[in-house]
């Protein structure tokens, strides 16, 4: 069984690219794009790691992580907060709410490649030449 990844992100292209990048390297992937529904998607995907803006209007994402938090199902589930604000009292403040992981965007590939790493630390993480062609080009785009 493939592993889960489900990608919080209020800015559509952000969260679709990164979840084509993830089908590529051979996860389930699912979008969504706000923070209010995105513990009830969880509870129902079962997401084993989840990428979870928290500069989301509305609903931001540390809202979107206690909520997920309360979910029994998600409860082993790898919370990363995925977001620009990368200073020392964001980065605080995210491990407060219940974040498991900060990470910076934009994200290079081999970081994203460390933080996957975590769901099944005793597999390889050699990227085949097809799969660092099409990472190079995503991390172009996107600026990662």
């Amino acid at each position: 069984m493939k592993d889960r990844i489900l990608v919080v992100d209020d800015q559509c292209d952000v969260a679709d690219s990164l979840v084509r990048l993830l089908k590529v390297l051979g996860y389930e992937a699912r979008a969504i794009y706000d923070g209010r529904n995105a513990a009830d998607v969880a509870a129902n995907f079962l997401p084993d790691m989840a990428f979870i803006d928290i500069g989301m209007p509305d609903f931001d994402g540390y809202q979107t992580v206690s909520k997920i938090r309360r979910h029994r199902e998600c409860a082993h589930a790898i919370l990363v907060a995925f977001t620009g604000l990368a200073n020392r009292e964001a980065k605080q403040r995210a491990y407060e709410a219940g974040f498991d992981l900060h990470v910076a965007k934009p994200v290079n590939i081999d970081k994203l490649q460390e933080v996957l790493s975590l769901l099944n630390p005793t597999a390889s993480n050699h990227l085949t030449a097809n799969t660092f062609r099409l990472t190079a080009e995503w991390t172009k785009t996107k600026g990662a």
